[in-house]
């Protein structure tokens, strides 16, 4: 059976990435689909780690032996063909090699790969996108994802003026979607409370801050944004056929 691994790409910390992949899971589980979930942020000790919200996820330390065959039993374990990975803030040289080596093999078992990369109006952030572009180089489709944080209605200067960018479009053709910005009362609430949007909307999270209307109407509004831009890039996200 087909399998597509969608993976956070590593690299420039506080872009909001787990909270893409959060609302990414909440997409799939709305077409009726469960994805494997890995979490390859070992270091992790705050609450931002995809196993704090999905105790379920599956830690896998690339620099165990072994890693590799994990991670291929977790691609013909799951009946969806959908694996759906969070990788760690600074990941770098460690997953890069840990990617060639599963990239070398996956072809060969119908696995296929698309790499989200997050952004804010950063040139620190932009970099990052572009150091794992020249290494994935064609081996992955890319959606790109433009954060606006705290800046609605951001012009991104730093992703659309620098030359690199226009390289990487024109030999890549990335999916592109804006992500909205949000109160920072409400997202340091999430994750404090290691809730996503989907139990706030499910009214599982039992806090009076999150029982209230207006909380409510955000987190169905900054939903349904991530879940357009999804839909947008579904030829990308669904498994393949």
């Amino acid at each position: 059976m087909s399998t597509r691994v969608v993976f956070t790409q590593g690299g420039k910390g506080g872009v909001a990435k787990t909270e893409v992949t959060l609302s990414l899971i909440a997409w799939y589980e709305q077409q009726g689909l469960q994805p494997a979930l890995l979490d390859f942020d070992i270091e992790n000790t705050n609450k931002s780690g995809l196993k704090n919200f999905y105790p379920q996820a599956r830690k896998i330390d690339v620099h165990r032996e072994g890693a590799l065959d994990e991670f291929f039993d977790v691609c013909d374990q799951n009946a969806n063909g959908l694996v759906v990975a969070d990788l760690g803030a600074g990941a770098g040289e460690a997953t890069y090699r840990w990617f060639d080596e599963a990239f070398n093999d996956a072809a060969d078992f119908g696995i296929s790969f698309t790499s989200i990369g997050v952004t804010t109006n950063e040139a620190g952030a932009v970099q990052s996108i572009l150091k794992w572009a020249d290494h994935l180089q064609d081996r992955v489709e890319y959606l790109i994802v433009l954060n606006e944080f705290r800046e609605p209605g951001c012009d991104f200067i730093y992703w659309t003026a620098e030359p690199a960018t226009k390289r990487f479009i024109e030999a890549f053709s990335p999916q592109i979607m804006i992500m909205g910005s949000r109160i920072q009362e409400f997202q340091a609430e999430l994750r404090n409370r290691s809730a996503t949007l989907q139990q706030v909307i499910d009214g599982t999270v039992d806090t009076p801050y999150f029982k209230l209307s207006k909380n409510l109407f955000r987190a169905k509004r900054y939903q349904r944004g991530m879940f357009e831009g999804f839909e947008r890039a579904s030829n990308i996200l669904l498994p393949p056929h």
